[in-house]
């Protein structure tokens, strides 16, 4: 097959995250199985290019956040031009390339203009989630909308965000994207968006894969006497809970069973939410328990996770599926966390890791009282963990139910469209 990639951001760049190496890791392996691969991506790049496939740099991330130019700005000034550049470069990318099939991975931020050009060419479309893209309105749609302003910069934006919603709708915006083949990263995000006919009855679940050549470490067994070392790491933001963890850390503190542990908080966040966690850290006197380190690059988690135990997963929201919760597993960590949204279908508790209601510290720290008085416990847990992942969330297994489901499409519609 004939691959291209659609997708915002790919490797070398600092942005797109998880979500960027697990496209670019399923576009390594179908480019090793033999398969013609290449990518159109956002002008966004940090290094010199290393792959050996074609990759494209030529769209725009619409409205992009990281430019000087306010959101409002550039809805104002040159977006127009900019969609109708893009469904250019789709043309000519398609020209040059030739795929068999376009493969849409992260679409945040790319022109629904553009997609919807796509999901009309003559090439069959497929998406890849996740997360809840089609639940999305589209990113100017949903700027102007938005009910996250202040109700003062919402009343001051009021006029202007009613002739910028006049003019999309006079553009016919939101477009209704159609998101007929698609597939998911875990089952949840699948059910869920079936469940609101957002997507097309074929969806299929190729969970998030793991390189177990990276990740890979022997399950933890530390001494009784040892420290526990647990980890929590990613985006620093409320949603993802790292406040429970610091009260669970304080009630434990308080009545004086907080011993031979510590805590990693590893990456970046908003200034006002990690203030937050600091004045946690002070109120329960945690200082000595906690340490806020800056984020790593991808190819240092190894030797991160190798430092630690135990990771911790306090989402409060709806998990895709976590990254770093199956790359710990694999690297030999025990997970104790939440099971909202997927990562209930990998963590399950007493039998690959612990877990606990979302927002409810007391719960997080009888998990943790029970590590601590049971070292067994968490070499037990452990090595089921890394099973777990070795056996369900590999690479191959990924890619191999991609290929299938790509291959099979390709030819129901070279089928379809063959004159009878």
């Amino acid at each position: 097959m004939r691959i291209l990639f659609i997708t915002a951001y790919f490797p070398p760049c600092q942005y797109g995250w998880g979500y960027m190496r697990i496209c670019e890791q399923v576009a390594d392996g179908l480019a090793a199985w033999g398969h013609d691969v290449a990518v159109l991506t956002s002008t966004y790049r940090d290094d010199q290019e290393v792959k050996s496939y074609p990759v494209y740099r030529h769209l725009t991330i619409e409205p992009d956040w990281l430019l000087p130019e306010s959101p409002a700005k550039q809805f104002f000034f040159g977006r127009r031009q900019r969609e109708q550049t893009a469904v250019s470069h789709l043309h000519q990318t398609i020209a040059q390339f030739q795929p068999d099939i376009l493969f849409v991975w992260d679409a945040f931020g790319l022109s629904d203009v553009m997609l919807q050009e796509a999901e009309n060419s003559a090439v069959p479309v497929a998406y890849y989630f996740a997360n809840y893209l089609p639940e999305f309105p589209g990113g100017y749609v949903h700027y102007w909308s938005s009910a996250n302003s202040h109700p003062l910069v919402k009343l001051a934006k009021l006029p202007i965000s009613m002739l910028a919603r006049a003019m999309l709708a006079r553009e016919g915006k939101p477009i209704k994207l159609k998101y007929e083949h698609t597939i998911s990263v875990s089952d949840y995000v699948r059910q869920r968006l079936l469940s609101q006919k957002l997507i097309g009855p074929d969806a299929i679940v190729a969970p998030n894969a793991v390189d177990l050549e990276m990740f890979s470490g022997e399950p933890r067994q530390p001494e009784p006497d040892a420290p526990l070392r647990c980890l929590v790491a990613g985006r620093v933001a409320p949603e993802k809970g790292i406040h429970t963890i610091l009260h669970a850390f304080g009630h434990l503190h308080e009545k004086g069973k907080l011993q031979n542990i510590s805590l990693t908080i590893l990456g970046k966040g908003t200034e006002e939410y990690k203030e937050h966690l600091k004045q946690l850290v002070l109120g329960y006197h945690l200082e000595k328990f906690t340490n806020f380190a800056d984020p790593v690059p991808i190819e240092a988690m190894p030797t991160v996770l190798a430092e630690h135990d135990l990771l911790l997963l306090p989402s409060e929201w709806d998990e895709p599926l976590s990254c770093s919760m199956l790359e710990a597993m694999a690297a030999g960590l025990m997970v104790i966390g939440t099971t909202r949204g997927g990562s209930g279908e990998a963590l399950f508790h007493h039998k690959t890791g612990l877990t606990f209601k979302d927002g409810q510290p007391e719960a997080l720290a009888e998990q943790l009282v029970a590590v601590m008085q049971d070292r067994r416990l968490l070499a037990r847990l452990a090595e089921a963990g890394k099973a777990e992942v070795e056996t369900r969330f590999n690479m191959d297994v990924s890619v191999s139910r991609i290929e299938d489901y790509l291959q099979e499409l390709v030819v129901v519609e070279t089928a379809v469209s063959q004159p009878t």
